[in-house]
C-alpha cells in the first residue's frame, strides 16, 4: 500500500483507569526493588505508548491474523517491510480533577502543582517509598522455590490515565478504526506485569474522536484548530463507552461473591486498620485505592487486599486435585519409578492446560524446549473499602499462643496477636479467554470445580486456613452459575437441586 494514499487520519482521545494495580516496570532492578515502574520525567507514573502498541498489535492478531497485524501495525522481514499506520502516544496520569499531567513541571507553578495535588504526591513520593508487592517464584511443583522471593512495583489502582490513538487511512468510514476502538474496552485488555495474576486490568472510562480528510479545505481547518494536549477534547465527539464495550472476543466473565463465614486475612500488612497505636503482629495487607467522586479523585488508604495471586494458586491447587481424581491418577497407582521422577516433574497437565506454563528446560537445565503457553484465566486483585463507621463491626484483634515446633506445646511468654477482617464480603472477578473453549474438557471440567468448592465452602483462602480462618459462601451470577452446570453438569436433577438450595442457604446463613 502506497502511504501517500492514506489522506485520512483518525485521532482518538480516551481515559483509561486502572481497575487493578498497574506494574509497567523499566526492565531490570534498580539496586532497592526487582520491578520498579517506569515514570515520566517528573517522577510520575505512566503507560509507555510501546506497552499500548504491542497489547493492541496482540489483541488485533487474536481476531484478525498475524497478517491483518502486520498491515496495520507495520512489520519488517530482512530488508523489506512497511511503516505502521498507528501511531500510539504515552499515556499520562491524571491529576485530581481528571486533567493529563504533561510536559516537564521545572517551574514554581509546576512544582508548586505536584507538591499540592494529593495524587500527584502520591505517585511522586513512590521513587522514595515505592509501593510494590511481595512476590514468590514458584517452583515446578507450584509451592515456593527456596531463595525465589522477588517484589513488583505498582501504580496505585483507580489512577487515570490520558492516552491517544492516531490512524491513517483512504477513507473517513474504515472499519479498522471502529475495531481499534472497541479493543479499548475490550475485558483482555490488561497491560504491564503479572496480569494474569490480579495486576493490569483497565477500564475505559472517556472516548473522543473524530476523522479529518486532509485533501479537504474544512477538515483541514478543522485539524488545525484541534488543540495539541491530550485533555484538548474540542473538535472530538464523545463516544459511547458502553457501546465500545462490546467486543468481538469470545471472553467470558464469571462473577462470585465471597461471603465468608467469620475470619479472613491476606497477606502481613505493616499498618493497623483500626488505627490503634497498638499494633497487632499479624495485620491484613492494605493498599491505597484512588476513587473517582463527581470528577475528582480521593485516595482511600483503608482499603484491605484480596490479591488475585492468591486466589489463583488456591485454586491451581484445587483444580490439580479434581483433575488427578477425574483422570484416575491416584497415589496407590503411583510406582516406585514415578516417584523418584518427582524432582523432575511438572504440574499435571489439568493445570498447565489452565493456568498456563513455560517452556520446559532440557536435563541439563539448559535451553529451553517444548511450548509453552500463556494461562487461558485472568484474575483480579479485589479491594476492600472499610471506612471508619465499619472498623468496629468488621475488625476484630484475636490472641494466639506460640507453639514450639518440637514439642507441641505452648512457648512461655510467647503471645501474638492477629487483626482479622470479620465477614466483610469480597467481589471476586475472573475473565475466561477465548481459548478456554478449547482446552482439555478434563481439565475446564477440574476447574469448575474447584470453583464449585471455593462457592460451597470446601477452600479456603488467605491466612491462616488452618485456624479456621477463611472460609467462603460464594454465590455466583446467574450467568455463572449457568457456565459451572454446563463446565461439571450435576449428576441428576435431585443433585442440581441440591446443589442450588445449598448454594441458597448458604447466601441466607451469610
Amino acid at each position: 500500500m502506497n502511504r501517500l494514499d492514506n489522506s485520512v487520519l483518525h485521532i482518538a482521545r480516551f481515559t483509561l483507569e486502572a481497575r487493578s494495580a498497574l506494574s509497567i516496570g523499566i526492565g531490570g532492578p534498580d539496586g532497592v526493588h526487582d520491578h520498579p515502574i517506569v515514570r515520566d520525567a517528573n517522577g510520575l507514573a505512566m503507560i509507555p505508548g510501546t506497552s499500548l502498541a504491542g497489547v493492541l498489535r496482540h489483541l488485533w492478531a487474536d481476531q484478525g491474523g498475524a497478517t491483518a497485524a502486520a498491515e496495520l501495525f507495520g512489520h519488517q522481514r530482512r530488508n523489506t517491510g512497511d511503516a505502521s499506520r498507528l501511531e500510539v502516544a504515552a499515556c499520562r496520569l491524571q491529576d485530581r480533577t481528571g486533567r493529563p499531567v504533561e510536559g516537564l513541571l521545572c517551574d514554581a507553578d509546576g512544582e508548586r502543582q505536584l507538591r499540592s495535588d494529593p495524587l500527584l504526591q502520591a505517585s511522586r513520593a513512590g521513587l522514595d517509598d515505592p509501593l510494590f508487592r511481595d512476590r514468590v517464584r514458584l517452583d515446578h511443583r507450584g509451592v515456593s522455590a527456596k531463595g525465589g522471593k522477588f517484589d513488583r512495583g505498582l501504580a496505585a489502582p483507580g489512577n487515570r490515565f490520558s492516552g491517544e490513538l492516531r490512524l491513517w487511512s483512504t477513507r473517513k468510514a474504515d472499519p479498522d478504526w471502529a475495531r481499534l476502538l472497541r479493543l479499548l474496552a475490550d475485558p483482555r485488555l490488561r497491560l504491564g506485569g503479572g496480569t494474569r495474576a490480579g495486576l493490569g486490568a483497565m477500564t475505559l472510562v472517556r472516548l473522543h474522536s473524530a476523522s479529518f480528510d486532509l485533501t479537504d479545505a474544512q477538515d483541514i481547518a478543522a485539524f488545525c484548530a484541534l488543540g495539541t494536549g491530550l485533555g484538548d477534547l474540542d473538535g472530538l465527539a464523545a463516544q459511547d463507552v458502553a457501546a465500545s464495550s462490546t467486543s468481538e472476543a469470545d471472553a467470558a466473565t464469571l462473577t462470585i461473591q465471597l461471603k465468608p463465614w467469620d475470619f479472613w486475612r491476606f497477606g502481613q500488612g505493616s499498618r493497623a486498620l483500626s488505627g490503634s497505636a497498638r499494633t497487632a503482629d499479624l495485620l491484613p495487607k492494605l493498599e491505597p485505592v484512588v476513587r473517582w467522586q463527581d470528577g475528582r479523585a480521593v485516595i482511600d488508604t483503608r482499603a484491605a487486599l484480596a490479591p488475585g495471586s492468591s486466589i489463583k494458586g488456591a485454586l491451581a491447587h484445587r483444580t490439580a486435585f479434581h483433575w488427578n481424581a477425574l483422570a484416575g491418577s491416584f497415589a496407590d497407582d503411583l510406582d516406585a519409578e514415578t516417584v523418584a521422577g518427582w524432582d523432575k516433574s511438572v504440574h499435571c497437565d489439568g493445570v498447565r492446560a489452565i493456568f498456563g506454563h513455560a517452556k520446559d528446560r532440557d536435563d541439563s537445565g539448559g535451553a529451553r524446549t517444548g511450548d509453552g503457553h500463556a494461562g487461558l484465566v485472568l484474575f483480579e486483585d479485589a479491594h476492600i473499602e472499610l471506612p471508619i463507621a465499619e472498623v468496629q463491626a468488621h475488625l476484630h484483634t484475636m490472641i494466639h499462643n506460640a507453639l514450639d515446633r518440637f514439642t507441641g506445646g505452648v512457648r512461655k511468654r510467647m503471645l501474638f496477636t492477629e487483626e482479622l477482617i470479620y465477614r466483610k464480603p469480597i467481589a471476586l472477578r475472573l475473565t475466561l479467554l477465548p481459548g478456554f473453549e478449547d482446552a482439555d474438557a478434563l481439565a475446564r471440567r477440574a476447574f469448575a470445580r474447584a470453583l464449585r468448592d471455593l462457592c460451597e465452602g470446601r477452600l479456603a483462602l488467605g491466612g491462616g486456613v488452618t485456624k479456621g480462618h477463611g472460609a467462603f459462601t460464594g454465590v455466583p451470577s446467574e450467568a455463572t452459575r449457568s457456565w459451572l452446570d454446563r463446565q461439571d453438569p450435576p449428576a441428576d436433577a435431585a443433585d442440581a437441586a441440591d446443589a442450588t438450595a445449598d448454594l441458597a442457604a448458604g447466601e441466607d446463613a451469610a
